[in-house]
């Protein structure tokens, strides 16, 4: 995959993962604030209904002590009349009146008299007979310190219609009077109250009792407080909101107490909102989210294109010109432009190929007539050199990067170029055939952190070597092969993580260093094709494990049979690869060994 795409697909991904994580948050928290601006709405609507319920009862209160007040009518309800004529006369003096402009001013659909006195005999005055005082509703009235009790919702006989009635002694002349007047109201005032908001929300009014004043609902009304299943929740307090679901639909549940006077104190308001109300809002407003998340998107993501397609274009000319470099084509220059490090690169490229090519060329024409076999050696030495060069040159402008980015303030990856860095200088320093352990460790220690890099997350590693055999000295890049073998053979392709360790120690005058980790394991079949490569010299069935073999020979020509690699494996557990060479720190003198 080529450095543009992985650039595009990284920032792409990248983007779309913190775009979206964006957008759910923002979406989510939008959405409990529209929803919790919705019930604040819905709670300061039914608050307003409770006072217009409060408003209203209180008007009819307001009629209820004006008759408390009247002495005159009570004089006359507690006057006995031999000829009932005079009875008749009083009634249409100072009741009837009364009675009609109730009913045409303030929505009262009767006005009811309850008293002992048999002298009214009128459709509307009803005598307390035994039935009236064993009546429910009589001995709460009664029994109440103020005398006054509002009645749930009952169908009144004649006309047919429903109403709800406030009942109230008339006392005032004579405290022991068992006078009653019921002033019934049609059940439509309160069904005024809610009939613009009750076509979306379900509204109970009920009595301190519990008892159901007022039920909007026309499938499923309730008599009683306690028949909702949330009955409980309701009466622990006197105000609050919650979410309740049946089973069937979800409802944001709303109720609020009246408590401005005595008469009303414990009535309940309480609204019903099935959540599929608020939906649509919500619903809009997560539309719009992932309208705006999708333009994001797109905006975002010709704009990585257009950025990485710019940043990788000059990459892939030096790649191209690389490519005919290395099919001899010495004319592939590159065309400089700007100052970064890419344009450095170009520049220094075009002198490699230039010299390189005028390097082939003085090569070709000086020897020109001389045998195959000699231009082959000449062939070997000019790649020689052009390898050695191109190190050195790749060393330079590393370290110019590795400042680049240090200025930057990228110390990662300016990290990453320095430890490219040193191992090149490592590789490229002179000296004989062995260097000292330290060294090695060293370079070992810098491979493994850029590899760390590029398998990120992938695997650990530790060096643990005394620092009694740090002095000791071993062939040059010999412990590097064996951790290369480590992370091709058991790291790379090992889906968990790994761990690889670096030991040494000294046993019976030989140095034993071991790397070992715990992927993948050798087969026992390859286990065996190894080991007897191993003792025996038979090659290879194919060309992987071309390290070991490298480093066991180099290691019986340096120090003779004894000596060498020995592989350890179990399959699926791990590989232990360890490298014996002689102790030689007391006998060991100034040059190399």
């Amino acid at each position: 995959m080529k450095i543009r795409t992985k650039l595009i697909f990284a920032n792409l991904f990248i983007m779309l993962l913190l775009l979206s994580s964006l957008t759910y948050v923002l979406m989510e928290r939008s959405s409990d604030l529209v929803y919790d601006n919705m019930v604040e709405n819905a709670d300061l609507s039914l608050s307003q209904v409770a006072v217009n319920l409060d408003h209203t009862l209180g008007a009819y209160e307001e009629i209820a002590n004006t008759l408390y007040l009247n002495s005159a009518l009570q004089d006359m309800l507690m006057t006995n009349y031999p000829d009932l004529r005079d009875a008749y006369n009083d009634y249409f003096a100072k009741f009837e009146p009364l009675d009609s402009a109730m009913k045409l001013t303030q929505n009262v659909s009767h006005l009811k008299i309850y008293t002992d006195n048999p002298s009214f005999v009128f459709a509307n005055f009803h005598l307390i007979d035994d039935e009236v005082l064993q009546s429910d509703w009589y001995k709460k009235v009664m029994n109440n310190p103020f005398g006054t009790y509002w009645t749930a919702s009952y169908m009144n006989e004649f006309p047919e219609e429903r109403v709800f009635s406030l009942r109230k002694r008339l006392n005032k002349e004579n405290p022991l009077s068992p006078l009653i007047v019921s002033i019934e109201v049609n059940i439509s005032v309160l069904q005024d109250l809610v009939n613009e908001e009750s076509k979306t929300k379900r509204f109970i009014f009920t009595m301190p009792d519990g008892v159901t004043l007022l039920d909007s609902s026309v499938k499923s009304p309730i008599d009683k407080l306690n028949q909702l299943p949330f009955y409980n929740r309701i009466m622990k307090s006197d105000r609050g909101s919650f979410t309740y679901e049946d089973g069937k639909e979800k409802v944001q549940v709303l109720f609020h107490t009246l408590d401005s006077r005595n008469v009303v104190k414990g009535m309940k308001v309480i609204t019903m909102i099935p959540l599929t109300e608020f939906m649509p809002k919500i619903n809009q407003l997560k539309s719009l989210a992932i309208l705006l998340l999708g333009a994001a998107m797109l905006i975002s993501a010709m704009l990585i294109l257009g950025f990485s397609v710019g940043l990788t274009r000059r990459f892939s000319e030096l790649s191209l010109k690389m490519r005919r470099v290395h099919k001899d084509n010495f004319e592939s220059f590159i065309e400089v432009k700007g100052k970064d490090e890419v344009a450095q690169l170009g520049q220094i490229f075009n002198l490699m190929v230039k010299r390189l090519g005028q390097l082939v060329t003085e090569t070709y024409q000086a020897k020109i007539d001389r045998q195959d076999q000699e231009l082959r050696t000449k062939e070997a030495e000019l790649y020689a050199l052009q390898a050695q060069i191109k190190p050195h040159f790749l060393f330079n402008i590393l370290n110019t990067i590795r400042g680049k980015l240090l200025i930057s303030g990228d110390r990662d990856n300016a990290r990453i170029i320095g430890l490219l860095a040193k191992s090149i200088r490592a590789m490229l320093k002179n000296g004989g055939q062995q260097i000292e352990l330290t060294e090695e460790a060293q370079f070992v220690d810098r491979y493994l952190q850029l590899q760390s890099y590029r398998y990120v997350d992938k695997f650990a590693y530790a060096i643990d070597i005394p620092e009694s055999l740090l002095m000791s000295t071993i062939p040059r890049m010999s412990l590097q092969p064996l951790v290369e073998n480590a992370i091709v053979h058991g790291v790379e392709l090992n889906e968990a993580f790994s761990t690889i360790r670096v030991t040494g120690k000294c046993c019976e005058g030989e140095i034993r260093l071991s790397v070992e980790d715990d992927g993948l394991g050798i087969s026992p079949q390859r286990l065996a094709e190894i080991n007897q490569w191993l003792t025996e010299g038979k090659a290879l069935s194919r060309d992987s494990h071309i390290g070991l073999q490298n480093v066991h020979r180099r290691l019986k020509d340096l120090y003779g049979e004894a000596y060498g690699l020995v592989v350890e494996s179990v399959e699926g557990q791990g590989t232990k690869v360890t490298m014996i060479i002689p102790d030689r720190r007391e006998t060991r003198g100034d040059g190399d060994v």
